[in-house]
């Protein structure tokens, strides 16, 4: 039993507001500020939720159910599904307690169903940045088989030091602000985010019509320069919808603004599109990178745009990269986009890449 699985509801807290109509008002105002986190002797800019409370469980709570207030009523017997790359990193660093990853990531598991008062399955997924479409990819296959009706997909990703320090020690952040495929791009601009979708048999507007997720393994750090493994993996993406390149009319870009991953999704796109590409865009300069959370909260920004034809212009790019030799979208759109791609390129060598479907 193959079923078609749609996007029923969604939510969003980040940076840019706490709905999702906000969030879509602020991209297409432009607004893209960010705040300033120190590490150290260095600062750096970083894209914090809009909460007051300092305690890292009561704001992972409050940030919880307010995205699932924005989901309408839930079935108490709902699948949940949760993408984090961090899950409670930041509580227990607060207590200094050492941070085990396995038996914690399970705990806040229970944790975010008991605030969204869910008591069906649980699952966790954590494979950096498209842990999203990961947890998207396994609840979509058990509605598609028929053996649930509905699932719950969270992204969650809060502040803490570890990641911060890391990606610092790896020369992975940006000084000054994420600049996708632009010619001075210096790195990464990390955020926090906590989004979720309900995914559906029911018919409803927007329908997932292609998802892939993959390896590649050129490097620990970042992808083959060449694009091929990320050409290869969109390609089947659009083999399963049944479509072909030509019928994608916009792609939400990875783009975070990484010199090499950069390149290589550009190389990438080249080969999938040819000369003739659709339109592209980057929401990372307007949200931050926020990792675990950035596919669920980039999928329901971008759904949110779409659905009132207000697709906005790709913050932080002013000079073409000779390099690259492309440029994502300098004006925003009022174009009626039927399907669009979405990629994502993780830490570690992650692949994904998802096809939304307007319903006729």
């Amino acid at each position: 039993m193959i079923r078609p699985v749609y996007i029923a509801s969604s939510g969003l807290l980040c940076a840019r507001g706490d709905s999702l109509a906000k969030v879509r008002d602020a991209l297409w105002a432009g607004e893209c500020s960010s705040g300033k986190r120190r590490l150290g002797e260095r600062e750096f800019p970083y894209f914090s939720l809009p909460l007051n409370e300092a305690d890292w469980l009561k704001r992972a709570q409050l940030a919880l159910s307010h995205v699932a207030h924005q989901l309408g009523p839930l079935a108490p017997d709902t699948a949940l599904f949760i993408a984090s790359s961090s899950f409670p990193m930041g509580h227990f660093e607060a207590q200094g307690r050492p941070f085990n990853p396995t038996i914690t990531s399970a705990s806040l598991s229970y944790q975010v169903a008991e605030w969204m008062q869910l008591r069906g399955p649980r699952y966790h997924f954590s494979n950096a940045c498209i842990s999203g479409f990961s947890a998207i990819d396994a609840a979509r296959s058990l509605i598609a088989a028929g053996q649930i009706n509905e699932a719950i997909v969270v992204g969650i990703e809060l502040a803490n030091h570890s990641t911060r320090a890391s990606s610092t020690a790896m020369e992975l952040l940006s000084p000054t602000t994420c600049q996708p495929f632009d010619v001075r791009r210096d790195g990464l601009v990390l955020g926090e985010a906590v989004a979720a979708v309900r995914l559906s048999a029911k018919p409803a507007t927007w329908r997932i019509s292609g998802l892939r997720t993959g390896i590649d393994a050129y490097s620990p750090t970042i992808p083959n320069p060449q694009g091929g493994p990320i050409a290869k993996l969109a390609v089947n993406c659009i083999k399963e919808a049944k479509i072909k390149p030509a019928d994608i009319e916009l792609v939400k870009l990875q783009a975070a603004g990484s010199p090499g991953a950069d390149l290589a999704e550009a190389n990438a796109l080249r080969q999938i599109f040819g000369n003739t590409l659709p339109p592209l865009l980057s929401l990372k300069p307007y949200l931050g990178h926020t990792l675990g959370a950035s596919g669920i909260a980039e999928l329901v920004t971008l759904l949110a745009c779409l659905t009132l034809d207000q697709i906005p212009a790709t913050a932080g790019f002013k000079k073409v990269d000779p390099e690259i030799a492309l440029f994502p979208m300098v004006d925003r759109s009022n174009a009626h986009i039927q399907r669009a791609l979405l990629n994502l390129i993780g830490f570690g060598g992650g692949l994904a890449s998802l096809i939304i479907e307007r319903r006729a």
